[in-house]
């Protein structure tokens, strides 16, 4: 296919969307400049902007960021083949670093995260440069200067499309994928370069290569300064035209006003992912409404009637103290030679001159911003801050509670299916990248995690992950997020069905992730510690024959539990075994049974239950058939403690 053909298809899209690109500049224009008076009333009139749609943006964007980057990983990598968790969990923390520390995703989303708010899509380009170690780049992709044909969805169903890139002169010269062909030992051949560079001539050039039998009138419309050609002559247009074919997704780069030039040779898109071509290109939609790219709204097309009457109410407030503080007079009678008298304190009028009374507005001028603000937000779906809203008749009354819970519950409806939406659409961006990691051999393993230096095994490099992008709605509020943490650790805490490390995992991450590796010890290996430390306290208190006893007191940070089995299994095996055993070692060590009874008692009541049990069924075993049970020896207690739970002891 000639450079030719592939630009009159580009021209083709480029004139299909001219409604489409013109609003999208007015969003800009009305984001960043306002639209200011046409016609102001008098020479000093106000011509405020009430920045409501850069407001509202600023508001989705720190919500929607904050979503997916407030977990410490990124995502969560499921694994498809039989593995332990810890390699997928090692591999997601490598994902989460590189992504962080070693590629600039972070920045680059800032950017399109905003531009899809304002323009209903957000355009993200993920690469390799082979010139620096095959580093991940990210590159945000303006809308505007993508052309898409308006009958596609995305780029996985689009058949072509067109990157319009802009770069200067020093640029290109320093890019070394264009114009190989042209170069010699001082560069790029300056005819070449000249015939690339746009400049007074360029939109002449660009007609020509069109045609003389083409309507110039109509050409001189559908021209797109910054497209098709640059007035400027230090700035080069190339166009990277993607193609669609059978076997993946061809590439030819050519320039709009010199297509005659070949910048760069065809290529194949070398990207794959799970063994079949990734599109290097990734788009967020604002929402899902009707079918087709140019389908989707941002939030300055949704409440740009708002802002524009925001505007007009404001002025208009403005106009009204200019008269209200600049009072005009009137005069019974006429005033002769008025250009001697000053309107100044001190100053002494003419007789009949009366200060000119004026009414009071029809409308409050803040109740009809406030109004438009509360339309702005039920219309961009951004919780509502205020505690006040507006009846039918315009004035202002207090929100029931109802009527706060309700509101509220829809909004959050509303954030939770786009930040659905955007998860989705990020998490194929996180699989591209995963595999750009595979198929260019990461050579640097290690990462930190919680400031500790780990190292990726390379049992956990494959492909067969499925990777979910990580976050939640709410996780924006750090307050609300510990909360719900917190009730959640309390309402499952102890639970025999339920993973009490990942709780304690859960629970501190929702505060700080780092505090995890400082402060959380395997359920296991605690009580490994705590059983060993148990079994030496019982070696100190029942130390033998003519050696001295001493006690030992219990502490509540103790795993009870752990320590109470184990002085029932060394009660058990030295019944068995005929230990000796005198009457003060007895004593002692039942006592601190006790201790850990009572603590049990009131912190794991379930556990307590468990524990009466076996001594119970332990009593039983030894008891002779025939003997009643017989009581255990009474240990003198403390005067602080409580009293001890009343389970026989035979054995003792």
């Amino acid at each position: 296919m000639s450079a030719v053909d592939l630009f009159r298809k580009g021209f083709r899209i480029i004139s299909d969307r001219q409604v489409w690109e013109q609003r999208q500049r007015k969003w800009w224009l009305m984001r960043h400049d306002g639209l200011r008076r046409r016609n102001k009333p008098f020479p000093q009139a106000a011509d405020l902007h009430l920045k409501l749609v850069d407001e509202k943006i600023n508001q989705k964007k720190a919500f929607t960021l904050a979503s997916v980057f407030s977990q410490p990983r990124l995502c969560q990598f499921v694994s498809m083949k039989e593995q332990r968790n810890e390699l997928s969990e090692a591999a997601a923390d490598y994902f989460s670093f590189e992504l962080k520390h070693r590629s600039n995703l972070l920045r680059v989303m800032q950017t399109a995260v905003d531009t899809m708010w304002l323009r209903g899509r957000g355009i993200i380009k993920a690469y390799v440069d082979p010139f620096d170690n095959y580093k991940i780049v990210h590159e945000n992709v303006d809308p505007l200067y993508l052309l898409m044909p308006d009958d596609v969805n995305d780029f996985d169903d689009a058949y072509e499309w067109v990157h319009v890139r802009q770069m200067n002169v020093a640029k290109f010269k320093m890019d070394r994928r264009y114009c190989q062909n042209y170069q010699d030992g001082n560069g790029i051949d300056e005819g070449v370069l000249k015939k690339l560079c746009g400049g007074a001539d360029a939109a002449d050039r660009l007609r020509t290569q069109r045609g003389r039998d083409f309507d110039l009138i109509q050409l001189d419309k559908e021209l797109r300064e910054g497209f098709t050609h640059s007035n400027s002559s230090d700035t080069i247009i190339v166009w990277e035209h993607y193609v669609r074919t059978m076997g993946g997704i061809t590439v030819y780069s050519y320039c709009p006003v010199a297509v005659d030039i070949e910048i760069r040779k065809p290529y194949g898109v070398p990207y794959k992912v799970g063994g079949r071509v990734s599109a290097p290109f990734f788009s967020f939609v604002a929402e899902v409404k009707d079918e087709g790219w140019y389908a989707p709204r941002g939030v300055a097309e949704k409440i740009a009637d708002n802002e524009i009457y925001a505007c007009k109410v404001w002025n208009a407030k403005a106009d009204a103290i200019t008269f209200l503080n600049t009072p005009q007079y009137t005069s019974e009678v006429g005033v002769q030679n008025p250009a001697n008298y000053r309107l100044a304190p001190g100053e002494v009028l003419p007789p009949g001159v009366k200060p000119a009374i004026y009414s009071a507005p029809p409308v409050s001028f803040d109740q009809e911003i406030n109004f438009a603000r509360m339309e702005s937000e039920l219309s961009a779906q951004t919780p509502d801050m205020g505690i006040t809203g507006h009846n039918q008749f315009g004035r202002s009354s207090k929100r029931t509670a109802k009527e706060v819970s309700v509101a509220s519950g829809i909004a959050q409806i509303g954030q939770t299916n786009e930040g659905t939406i955007f998860r989705d659409d990020l998490s194929k961006l996180y699989a591209h990248d995963w595999g750009l990691m595979l198929q260019y051999k990461r050579k640097e393993l290690s990462y930190f995690i919680s400031d500790n230096l780990q190292t990726l095994p390379e049992d956990a490099l494959h492909g067969e992950y499925v990777i979910h992008c990580g976050g939640a709605t709410d996780d924006w509020d750090k307050n609300a997020r510990l909360q719900k943490a917190a009730q959640r650790f309390e309402a499952l805490k102890g639970a025999p069905n339920v993973n009490q490390d990942e709780l304690v995992r859960e629970f501190l991450s929702a505060d700080d992730a780092r505090l995890i590796k400082k402060l959380v010890i395997p359920q296991q290996q605690k009580q490994a510690s705590e059983a060993a430390d148990e079994s030496t306290i019982i070696n100190d208190i029942c130390p033998g024959p003519n050696r001295p006893s001493f006690p030992i007191p219990v502490e509540p940070q103790q795993d009870h539990l752990t320590r109470a089995q184990v002085i029932l299994q060394w009660m058990d095996a030295a019944g068995k075994m005929g230990t000796p055993s005198t009457l003060v070692e007895k004593q002692r060590l039942f006592e601190r049974l006790q201790q850990h009874l009572m603590y049990l008692k009131k912190l794991q009541p379930e556990a307590f239950k468990q524990i009466v049990m076996q001594m119970k069924q332990m009593e039983q075993q030894q008891q002779p058939q025939g003997m009643p049970p017989q009581a255990p020896p009474q240990a003198p207690r403390r005067p602080a403690m409580k009293p001890a739970p009343e389970v026989g002891m035979k054995m003792l």
